[in-house]
């Protein structure tokens, strides 16, 4: 009776630590594929952040060169263009917590906590 006992004691104590390393087996699953989507949606938005600013930055010259041409002035075709990007920057600046931090803020918490996707609006109830 008393090596029943122990052997099933023993069985259970296995397939505990097996739990246990499973759930830690899947722990790390989850955490390679968040930081994968992270990093490769990263990569991805770096590359397409320099190829578009390369296109802006060439589109602004041709702008500023063409207004130059029109007004008889390349300095005022220059700052005009100048002139557009600062009043955007100012605009940026106004709306960029509700456009900009609030929706990454959240995008990364549903990414590394998928559970929690509806987790402001159960706050708001």
């Amino acid at each position: 009776m008393k090596d029943r006992l122990s052997d099933e004691v023993k069985e259970v104590k296995d397939d505990f630590e097996e739990y246990v390393k499973a759930q830690v087996d899947l722990i790390k699953l989850h955490s390679a594929q968040s930081i994968s989507q992270f990093l490769s949606g990263f990569i991805v938005k770096t590359v397409l952040f320099y190829l578009m600013f390369f296109a802006l930055l060439f589109l602004s010259m041709a702008v500023a060169l063409w207004l130059g041409r029109v007004l008889d002035s390349n300095e005022l075709g220059f700052v005009i263009v100048a002139g557009f990007y600062m009043l955007c920057g100012l605009l940026f600046l106004s709306v960029r917590k509700k456009l900009i931090e609030k929706p990454i803020i959240k995008s990364v918490i549903e990414l590394f906590f998928p559970n929690y996707q509806n987790y402001d609006e159960s706050i708001k109830k």
